[in-house]
């Protein structure tokens, strides 16, 4: 029995690039991540470091919002900044809280949001 390499499918690739390059099982993209639906695709820090200090020349290092209303505020920044949709951004704001850049805060004087920048995240 042959193959017919032609008929070969690698995947399901989803981004919003135009410049997407498809051959063979290569794929050249200049987003900074490829989604498919075999596998997860971890956002690479350079991406956190950049929304970090987006979020931060933005709004300031201390944000005084609720959990739910900082993290929406955050993910509408991003949306009007870098041009994502609202769920990419959505995404990115939940990375950023996993690996630190962002934490809520709470303590007996109030609560709130803070960005961290640079060398100093976990």
């Amino acid at each position: 029995m042959t193959t017919d390499r032609s008929t070969v499918e690698y995947g399901t690739l989803i981004t919003g690039d135009a410049s997407v390059t498809m051959g063979d099982a290569a794929v050249q993209t200049t987003d900074e991540s490829v989604r498919t639906t075999a596998e997860t695709v971890v956002t690479p820090v350079v991406a956190l470091e950049l929304a970090a200090e987006i979020l931060a020349s933005s709004l300031g290092p201390l944000i005084d919002e609720d959990y739910v209303q900082g993290k929406t505020r955050f993910r509408d920044v991003l949306c009007d900044r870098i041009d994502i949709s609202q769920l990419e951004a959505e995404e990115l704001v939940d990375d950023m809280e996993r690996s630190g850049r962002i934490r809520f805060i709470g303590v007996a004087e109030g609560r709130g949001w803070h960005i961290q920048q640079g060398a100093g995240v976990r």
